[in-house]
């Protein structure tokens, strides 16, 4: 009788070790963990790139605004404000009137009128209602 041993093969004896079993899964972790690596680095490096664009976009708006403001600078009627502003300038023909705020316009015209009044009287008057007159 002839006795047949079942020889198996090289690759049937690795792949019937549980040393490659383990071997597999620690592959598959750790080339997960690289993986997962490289996902967050590209994640992080998207965040960056949206975060450039915003500023970018900002920083247009700023200079198409700029550009808007310099050509108001150019135009006669801002040259025409600042000059009244700044120089308190008029144009031909106007008047200007300044108007004082106060909280009660009638208190201010009744001192007005004590300011007339005492601004005629003689000196010495002026002199003695400036320190003994109570306001």
């Amino acid at each position: 009788m002839v006795i047949r041993k079942n020889k198996k093969s090289f690759a049937g004896k690795i792949f019937s070790f549980k040393l490659f079993l383990v071997t597999s899964v620690a592959l598959i972790i750790i080339l997960g963990i690289k993986l997962g690596g490289i996902y967050y680095i590209e994640y992080q490096i998207q965040k960056e790139i949206d975060s450039l664009r915003t500023d970018i976009e900002a920083t247009e708006k700023n200079n198409y605004e700029l550009s808007q403001l310099i050509e108001y600078a150019k135009t006669d009627e801002y040259k025409e404000a600042e000059a009244r502003k700044r120089f308190n300038m008029q144009g031909e023909g106007e008047s200007v009137v300044i108007i004082r705020s106060g909280p009660d316009n009638t208190e201010n015209i009744e001192s007005r009128e004590e300011l007339v009044i005492e601004v005629n009287a003689p000196n010495y008057i002026q002199w003695w209602n400036y320190f003994f007159a109570s306001k």
